[in-house]
């Protein structure tokens, strides 16, 4: 099984149930120094992106 990241980059998913836990996970971090808020903004957009992708490959 595959995706295409936001930024257009292939990814190979070996286990589907484990990837949708990762990335549920990560698309919560966050730094508490708000040096890193645009950072984190893009970051956070990214796993949500790649979270969706991988619920809608398990649909």
């Amino acid at each position: 099984m595959k995706i295409i990241d936001i930024d257009g980059k292939e990814i190979a998913v070996t286990d589907l149930d484990l990837a949708i836990m990762q990335a549920d996970d990560y698309r919560h971090y966050m730094h508490s120094d708000p040096t890193y808020k645009a950072f984190d903004e893009r970051q956070q957009a990214y796993w949500e992106d790649v979270y969706q992708k991988l619920l809608a490959l398990k649909a």
